[in-house]
């Protein structure tokens, strides 16, 4: 588990400016599953999992993405993004745990 918090971004290698690229990325953590005693009623615990992801892109934030506990393990997300200008495109995910773990790219034009 010591890659917890590991995040991967991939972007086409060949983008011009006004393209609409799609956006990867990939973050490592174990996005603990809400448990239930055999009643059915949910064990009380402080559950960890991404809650929170926030794409930036030029400083300026462009998407937000609320989820749960039902995302899978190790969670990968894809996106698209018009690459309107050369600069950086930031992507972080924030758990319940208040971690923060972050992954960028520079955004170049070929």
């Amino acid at each position: 588990m010591s890659d917890i918090g590991k995040v991967r971004l991939r972007v086409p290698a060949s983008i011009k400016a006004g393209d609409v690229i799609r956006v990867r990325c990939l973050v490592i953590h174990p996005m603990e599953r809400i448990e239930r005693d055999k009643a059915g009623k949910i064990i009380d615990k402080k559950y960890q999992y991404i809650d929170t992801v926030t794409v930036t892109y030029l400083g300026k934030t462009i998407a937000t993405f609320d989820t749960t506990q039902s995302v899978s393990e190790n969670p990968f997300f894809a996106f698209a993004v018009k690459a309107t200008d050369p600069g950086k495109l930031t992507v972080s995910f924030h758990d319940t745990h208040g971690q923060k773990y972050e992954g960028s790219v520079d955004i170049a034009f070929s």
